[in-house]
């Protein structure tokens, strides 16, 4: 079954969805084939629970991620992060960073019902 993953890191947003059975490596793959950034510089943490997804052979199923929990219409949210260039720590990774989400532009008047068009009078009145 397919699981469904919206994996955040600052302004970067991705959508990927792959088999239960794939690897954390799997995922990490198919990230570094978009961002270019190699994969053992890559920690996926689990949004729900904050665990983070550090061993690359476990499948999705081992971390709890299934086609139950993380559906098309409900992905399961992963943050990501990278490896600070710290010559020092092999385990120095930075901490989690989203940029918030902008909201929807408003909705043009062909799309809206009657109720909609009645709510926007009472509004402005």
């Amino acid at each position: 079954m397919d699981v469904f993953m919206m994996i955040r890191r600052q302004k970067l947003t991705l959508f990927i969805d792959t088999k239960e059975t794939s690897s954390v490596l799997d995922v990490k793959k198919m990230i570094e084939g978009i961002t270019k950034v190699p994969t053992n510089n890559m920690r996926l943490i689990i949004d729900s629970t904050k665990q983070a997804m550090d061993d690359d052979y476990q499948t999705l199923l081992d971390c709890g991620l299934t086609s139950a929990t993380a559906k098309a219409y409900s992905p399961v949210l992963l943050y990501l992060c990278h490896r600070k260039n710290t010559g020092g720590n092999e385990n120095d990774w930075e901490p989690i960073d989203v940029a918030e989400l902008s909201p929807p532009p408003p909705l043009p008047d062909v799309f809206k019902t009657d109720d909609d068009k009645k709510d926007n009078i009472q509004l402005v009145s």
